[in-house]
């Protein structure tokens, strides 16, 4: 008999298909639809489940799974997991760091191209048969300054990669690092030392909110926001007054808070770049992921202890 797996995220298809090769899932990974689905669905053999940091798996949810012996974060986030309730319960958690790192920070490198250089504006005006206005020069990233806030594998990568445009390096990390680039004590310090401001930290309560009107005013009206970490890093209200007043050049984003649904203000806004928390989903990306899952719910039932244990 299979064991029993309850999966609460969309999965891409390799991935889903591994799962069901190997057990018996259930797999429901509309939020709209779960609560239902999880009054009706036959519980008491789950032994894992497999979620993601936004989703994460509460306290009440895991009274729901009597013979639960795994919480599985298929990525690198897990800041909606109660991992103190899990450790409380005796259920073990693992996530899957550094399998979409080179991924993410190629997304980052290439919204803060997009942006410098308005591709997104500029292609469809062109294809429009517009032509000599709008061939005014705009910025690069050659020469600028780029502030990373956080400064972990996806950070450290869009560091390097940004090394390679000529560009000089800031940061902004509780304590510094043992790195040749430039620390800085606060994320106001940092977005006034550069001209574009990534942000690739860990969400959670420690950074709510982190990049807030003061940061955005340090960033300056020739500044650019980047985030490719968590939406509720970003204070959406003062982001969206930064925009519309000038404060900022502008921003590209691949979260957001309360995603799926973005506020309908961000939306119209015309000095951004969005895209639906895509950064880490590549082909190579989704097999490393599927991997590290399969390997890891392997590793548990088979009587040994995971890797990459929370």
């Amino acid at each position: 008999m299979k064991r029993s797996i309850l999966a609460l995220i969309a999965l891409p298809e390799i991935t889903l298909e591994a799962l069901k090769s190997t057990y018996d899932v259930l797999y429901e990974p509309e939020v709209s639809k779960q609560a239902a689905f999880l009054k009706q669905a036959n519980l008491s053999q789950v032994q894992a489940v497999v979620t993601n940091g936004t989703r994460g798996l509460s306290a009440t949810e895991m009274e729901l799974l009597p013979a639960l012996e795994m919480v599985s974060a298929f990525g690198v986030g897990y800041e909606n997991v109660d991992i103190e309730s899990a450790h409380q319960r005796g259920i073990r958690a693992s996530f899957c760091p550094g399998a979409n790192d080179d991924t993410v920070a190629d997304h980052a490198l290439g919204m803060m191209l997009c942006l410098a250089r308005g591709f997104h504006h500029i292609d469809p005006l062109l294809k429009s048969g517009r032509w000599a206005d709008i061939r005014d020069e705009r910025p690069t990233l050659n020469l600028s300054r780029l502030g990373l806030m956080g400064l972990g594998r996806i950070g450290t990568k869009i560091a390097t990669r940004a090394q390679a445009f000529g560009m000089k390096i800031f940061y902004h990390t509780p304590k510094p690092k043992d790195v040749d680039w430039q620390h800085c004590s606060s994320v106001v310090e940092l977005a006034q030392s550069c001209d574009y401001l990534v942000l690739a930290c860990p969400g959670g309560k420690a950074t709510l909110h982190a990049a807030n009107a003061e940061v955005m005013h340090a960033l300056g009206p020739k500044g650019y926001l980047i985030n490719i970490a968590r939406g509720t890093v970003v204070d959406t209200e003062a982001l969206i007054q930064a925009l519309d007043q000038g404060l900022i050049a502008g921003a590209a984003l691949d979260v957001f808070e309360g995603e799926p649904k973005i506020d309908p203000r961000l939306l119209a806004c015309k000095n951004t770049l969005l895209t639906p928390h895509m950064s880490g989903r590549s082909p190579a990306a989704y097999q490393l992921q599927t991997h590290v899952l399969m390997n890891n719910l392997n590793l548990q039932f088979s009587g040994q202890a995971p890797l990459n244990l929370i």
